[in-house]
């Protein structure tokens, strides 16, 4: 299974309320997880969106009885910490009438045992289905040779990201769509760059994803957004470690460049 230590959701508590076995998402986050671990591809490609990631993402290795009965203690009771509220087109939600999520919902869940593990469920079909679109950058992101170009988006927004954590003001006015506000950008920068290179290191393995056509993302700012039909507006969310980040890039010329929000926000975490 697919782990990263640098990266890559508390339980909803409702007084008096027990939510129902079936739409029980940190049970859904054990299952899949139990899967994963156990190499059980047949499982895994059950509970996944995309489908049929479970040959691509998990070991066809044979795992011992023995060692799945240590899968199931270690599942059963592992620790998560919600990272991301239940949201539907980028607003949040809770529970209906009958105690289960609307279809569309999404939310996101971290380990807090061994290595970290980001798993991010949507509601789709009447039942939770784990995302894995971040998982398979991940795995292309572990493939890739001095000499795989990148995605232009992808690199305008991590030389973005870099630029910014450098303090490099006028690099990162460069990477913005024309007329921006740089201090939008800057809000709770620190006065000096961090000296380490953990923050660094965050923006460069931040897996990207581009958003559905139909997907609706919150940024920052509380607007918003999805891709354009035109194509010349686009929307890519990355984990930085657990951490949700939400861009928006717009075509400029032949280049793209971001639209500033607040990303110290997440960044001072």
């Amino acid at each position: 299974m697919i782990q990263t230590s640098t990266v890559l959701i508390v339980a909803l508590a409702l007084s008096g309320f027990s939510a129902p076995v079936s739409d029980d998402p940190e049970a859904v986050v054990r299952t899949f997880l139990r899967a994963a671990k156990s190499h059980d591809v047949a499982q895994f490609n059950a509970m996944v969106f995309p489908k049929g990631a479970g040959a691509v993402l998990i070991s066809s290795e044979s795992v011992s009885r023995e060692r799945r009965k240590e899968i199931e203690t270690e599942t059963s009771s592992l620790k998560l910490r919600q990272v991301q509220p239940f949201r539907r087109n980028g607003v949040p939600v809770s529970r209906g009438p009958g105690g289960e999520y609307p279809e569309g919902t999404t939310t996101r869940y971290l380990t807090l045992e061994g290595d970290s593990t980001v798993v991010t469920l949507v509601k789709k079909e009447g039942r939770w289905l784990v995302d894995v679109r971040w998982w398979w950058k991940l795995r292309e992101m572990a493939l890739r040779d001095e000499k795989t170009r990148l995605d232009e988006k992808e690199l305008a927004i991590k030389k973005f990201l870099l630029n910014l954590l450098r303090l490099d003001r006028r690099a990162v006015i460069n990477g913005l769509v024309p007329g921006a506000k740089a201090d939008i950008a800057f809000e709770g920068a620190p006065q000096v760059p961090e000296p380490s290179d953990v923050l660094p290191s965050l923006a460069v393995e931040m897996p990207l994803v581009e958003a559905d056509p139909d997907e609706v993302y919150p940024l920052l700012s509380g607007k918003l957004v999805k891709r354009s039909a035109d194509g010349y507006e686009t929307v890519m969310i990355g984990l930085f470690g657990p951490f949700e980040m939400v861009f928006l890039l717009r075509r400029v010329e032949k280049e793209w460049r971001i639209v500033p929000e607040p990303y110290y926000r997440i960044i001072n975490r």
